[in-house]
């Protein structure tokens, strides 16, 4: 039952994701480029919940030295702000700035626009249910997230 219901999944992803997938900008206001990997750094942070330098690095399967250098050249860019943890004054935490928030948003997987043009295609009632599967399938995908984070399989 349950591979059925995967393969149901795997099946529909793609559709939509082909038909509303966003054409990557990857540049700023001034025509800046920004590489892939920058934009990558950008979509895993925040612009108010900070994240640790070695949880991104570890995240993205990269050297803590590594993700220093991409931190940095992002900071100096001012998309990303290092700011001191409260709590521990040695931890600095990454978040994003509002330059940064502006290349998150024109890099997302999904373009809104074509999202919409989907959206009025669709019956309203059917619309509402297939916003809640997805709000759903969302909430438990956040649910695994914290597991593995605590090393912890379902």
């Amino acid at each position: 039952m349950l591979n059925s219901q995967v393969r149901r999944l795997l099946d529909a992803y793609p559709a939509i994701y082909l038909a509303c997938h966003r054409q990557h900008l990857r540049e700023n206001e001034g025509g800046k480029v920004i590489t892939e990997r920058q934009a990558s750094v950008l979509n895993h942070l925040h612009a108010t919940r900070p994240t640790s330098l070695s949880k991104l690095a570890e995240h993205m399967g990269v050297g803590r030295s590594t993700m220093s250098i991409a931190a940095t050249r992002l900071t100096r860019e001012g998309y990303i702000a290092r700011c001191r943890d409260k709590h521990d004054g040695r931890s600095v935490g990454l978040t994003l700035t509002s330059a940064g928030m502006r290349i998150k948003e024109q890099n997302t997987v999904l373009d809104a626009e074509l999202m919409k043009e989907m959206f009025l295609l669709m019956p309203s009632r059917e619309l509402e249910s297939a916003l809640h599967g997805i709000e759903s399938l969302a909430k438990y995908a956040k649910i695994l997230l914290r597991r593995r984070s605590r090393g912890r399989r379902p």
